[in-house]
């Protein structure tokens, strides 16, 4: 009769545990749902301020931040802000330095030191959920002589660039303000360490884009230094520069497209090196 009891008393207890187990299973699952339901996918645009002094002196630490919102949310979790700082007259002597981590509140903070007299311009790269934002702002230091020409800011150069990749990582939602203007990557499939013919075919008002300037700037997460190739127009509209990729992996590429009349649109492409054969 003990051993009877001991038995029932056993499988009492097994029941007892399988039941708190479901319940308590279910009720994740409820939570789980529940949390599902009420959570909104933030679908407003990227937002950057660059926020920096108009003016410093040589020699001393300038604080550099940009803050990035969307909506009304702080973004602390972007996946790349990235610093371009380069004097006037030597864009393409550009210096790249990335910020880690955000501070908080949406802010990532750089602390720059300007040594040459002169003005300075800086663009905070900012890749964050699935948009890439690149405002750009001066600041003049110490006794600058005249702003050069070719350096004065439009609202092309202040607007900021709204990339959701698409198919094939190509940026098919970067925003242009020449609504007419159309930017074909034409490149096919890249191979480390073989040379590679990056291909565009440029249109403006449905015509080919003849007589260009345009640039290809190639770089990697986390690089300092973005290489600069440029292009030489192939055939009418169509734009070409070769160059070798030494590492697999993501590649950013973005097409700097100008010319005469004053036009200055980007592209951002996104783009994968495979191993070679």
């Amino acid at each position: 009769m003990k051993t009877l009891s001991l038995k029932k008393s056993i499988f009492a207890l097994i029941v007892t545990s399988v039941l708190a187990l479901a319940a308590c299973g279910q009720g994740d699952g409820d939570e789980s749902d529940s949390h599902g339901a009420n959570s909104e996918l933030n679908l407003d645009p990227l937002a950057v301020e660059l926020i920096m002094d108009e003016e410093g002196d040589p020699g001393t630490e300038i604080v550099i931040q940009a803050l990035v919102t969307q909506g009304e949310e702080k973004v602390d979790d972007a996946s790349e802000v990235i610093f371009e700082i380069w004097e006037q007259g030597q864009k393409e002597e550009s210096e790249f330095i990335e910020v880690e981590e955000s501070l908080g509140d949406g802010v990532y903070e750089l602390v720059h030191i300007f040594e040459n007299e002169n003005i300075y311009f800086v663009q905070p790269h900012v890749t964050a959920r699935g948009q890439h934002m690149m405002p750009v702002g001066e600041i003049k230091i110490g006794d600058a002589p005249e702003r050069l020409e070719e350096d004065e800011l439009d609202d092309h150069d202040h607007m900021d660039h709204d990339h959701h990749g698409g198919e094939d990582g190509e940026g098919d939602g970067h925003h242009h303000h020449v609504e007419d203007l159309t930017i074909d990557w034409k490149t096919g499939e890249i191979i480390q360490s073989e040379n590679t013919e990056l291909a565009v075919y440029i249109e403006l008002e449905g015509s080919a884009l003849t007589g260009g300037d345009i640039q290809f700037e190639i770089w990697q997460d986390g690089d300092e230094r973005h290489t600069w190739l440029e292009a030489d127009e192939t055939n009418p509209g169509e734009y070409t520069a070769t160059h070798t990729f030494e590492r697999t992996g993501d590649y950013f590429i973005e097409i700097h497209v100008e010319d005469d009349s004053g036009l200055h649109e980007h592209k951002l492409m996104e783009v994968s090196v495979d191993h070679s054969h």
